[in-house]
């Protein structure tokens, strides 16, 4: 059992809630475990979202994500369910959904509790009668997830175990560009996209998983 007091602040200027084309979001939320939990923590998270038009229809969107997260008292790392994942059709495009970052023993994500994720878009302007409704754009996205925990991760050789860091880093940010489409349907907004994987580890049997690419992705939810 865990009891979180949740405290956040949103400010949102966007001209539209779907399809926007100019104006800003700010979203900050911090929680914290109240006293009597089985599990102690606390978290944070921050995601902005920009739009700015540039020049007859073409606007260029900015999109961060950070998030970081950590234990108190006698609990050692973040519950599973409040875990960082990365990676996907509405994270860094190119690499598999939810499968960047650290790795249990057996190459199967685990989470970590610190997250960096940034996107850029170019949006191309549309026709007048699916400006509403479709959406097409050129991307380029960064990020991964890291863990500086008191969990300790091997890499895939069982005979010879390595012991894998999976901290915070730069230099293992993954990069990924393509070209993405958004169409607004009576189900919701069906999101497509393509993306080549400009940084990424291909992997050492004696050390460490390699990473799980995927060039096309789909979606449906809600649009930024």
């Amino acid at each position: 059992d865990a009891y979180e007091l949740n405290l956040g602040w949103r400010y949102d200027s966007r001209n539209r809630a779907i399809f926007a084309d100019r104006g800003m979001r700010h979203r900050f939320n911090v929680a914290y475990t109240l006293p009597g939990s089985d599990v102690e923590f606390w978290n944070a998270s921050y995601d902005y979202l920009q739009f700015l038009p540039i020049w007859r229809g073409v606007t260029l969107m900015f999109n961060v994500e950070l998030a970081y997260g950590e234990a108190l008292g006698d609990t050692t790392a973040l519950p599973p369910y409040r875990q960082y994942f990365a990676g996907g059709p509405e994270s860094v495009r190119g690499f598999r959904e939810s499968r960047l970052g650290p790795k249990d023993n057996f190459g199967r994500p685990y989470g970590g509790n610190i997250k960096t994720v940034a996107q850029t878009e170019l949006l191309l302007p549309m026709p007048e009668k699916w400006r509403n409704s479709a959406r097409f754009s050129l991307f380029y996205d960064i990020g991964n997830v890291f863990s500086n925990q008191d969990i300790r991760f091997f890499g895939p050789n069982p005979p010879n175990p390595v012991e894998v860091d999976y901290g915070f880093s730069y230099d293992q940010l993954r990069q990924s560009a393509g070209i993405a489409v958004q169409w607004l349907a009576r189900l919701g907004v069906f999101r497509f996209s393509y993306a080549v994987p400009l940084k990424e580890f291909t992997g050492d049997t004696d050390t460490q998983y390699g990473d799980e690419t995927e060039g096309f992705q789909f979606s449906i939810g809600q649009a930024f």
